[in-house]
């Protein structure tokens, strides 16, 4: 199948609904986020409990950033606000927005663990999908995913994008930021093979009912 990856300079047009920005955060920064996600995460978080919302073969597992919770507090908590804040407003200078309000961030494991046979069929990690196709998400306009960690196989994220293919691959690296507009970017996940892939996800909106969301989840600054 002919893919082409994100190493690839993004043209001039793709810069108009996806950015992608290599080494946003430090390896330290990366460490704290793992060890905020490790203290203080809890498996099938945001899934009310599932383990394994989008495949058997894989274990899921989040810290959410909602403005509620007992550890917003923490030095680990308040470092991921303000690397929150920064991609907010990276994301808002690239795409020209006069606002973009955090909507929800969720730092987020999935770890391989293979259950059965059909694990070696799979394709996915998660499917494809756009980030407001669900009635209780229709607000959100931007995504940015982070990633924060390597040593692990599989788990790229992929773009529909017929100016290159079938789809834009994306490898995961540490401190290595996407950003895109909602609309315009079905995305999925490869099937994850082995090791576990830690991401802090993000998720914006242009719309002003969002902005109490944002003050509450950026409060503790």
């Amino acid at each position: 199948m002919n893919t082409i990856t994100a190493e690839v300079p993004f043209s001039k047009n793709e810069l108009r609904y996806r950015l992608i920005e290599p080494n946003i955060i430090s390896s330290a920064e990366c460490a704290t986020l793992i060890s905020l996600l490790e203290k203080y995460g809890e498996v099938g978080d945001g899934y009310k409990g599932n383990a394994h919302p989008h495949t058997p073969n894989e274990t899921f597992g989040g810290y959410s950033l909602s403005g509620h919770g007992p550890h917003q507090h923490e030095p680990e908590h308040i470092l991921c606000l303000q690397v929150m804040n920064r991609i907010r407003l990276q994301t808002k200078k690239h795409f020209k927005l006069p606002f973009l309000w955090l909507d929800f961030g969720h730092l987020v494991f999935r770890e391989a663990t293979p259950m059965d046979a059909s694990a070696d069929t799979e394709e996915y990690s998660h499917p494809w999908h756009k980030d407001n196709q669900s009635a209780h998400v229709k607000h959100r306009t931007h995504t940015g995913i982070l990633y924060i960690n390597e040593g692990f196989e599989g788990g790229l994220t992929r773009f529909q994008e017929t100016e290159f293919g079938p789809f834009r691959e994306v490898t995961p690296e540490p401190g290595k930021l996407v950003t895109f507009d909602v609309d315009k970017n079905p995305h999925s996940v490869s099937k994850l093979h082995s090791g576990k892939r830690y991401v802090l996800n993000l998720w914006f909106s242009t719309r002003l009912r969002i902005y109490k969301n944002h003050r509450k989840i950026f409060r503790p600054l």
